[in-house]
């Protein structure tokens, strides 16, 4: 009887994370930047959508011209971000070529 109750408690205290233990004594774990920032930003892009869904179902446009503003807008942002890519890509470059440069 008795030994069964001591595997028991160490199957029960093997089973233990840290956290049980901190709220054991009443404490907690630090939080991290991370675990207050991933929510927040996860909330405000979901309410950016939900604004831009309904600035483009309230628009006073007609269709034709909101999709040929939202097709250049698209396109503006594509080569934005291109130009940018191959901007850095280039600097990664000349600054790794100056790098082996200096090893040689």
């Amino acid at each position: 009887m008795l030994r069964l109750a001591m595997r028991d408690g160490l199957s029960s205290l093997q089973n233990l994370s840290a956290d049980d233990i901190l709220a054991a004594i009443g404490l907690e774990r630090r939080r991290t930047v991370s675990d207050a920032l991933v929510p927040s930003l996860a909330l405000f892009t979901a309410g950016a959508l939900v604004g831009a869904a309904a600035a483009v179902l309230l628009t006073p446009k007609t269709g034709q011209q909101l999709r040929r503003e939202l097709t250049d807008g698209a396109r503006d942002l594509s080569q934005k971000i291109t130009s940018t890519a191959q901007e850095y890509t280039g600097a990664t470059r000349s600054s790794a070529q100056q790098g082996n440069a200096s090893h040689a």
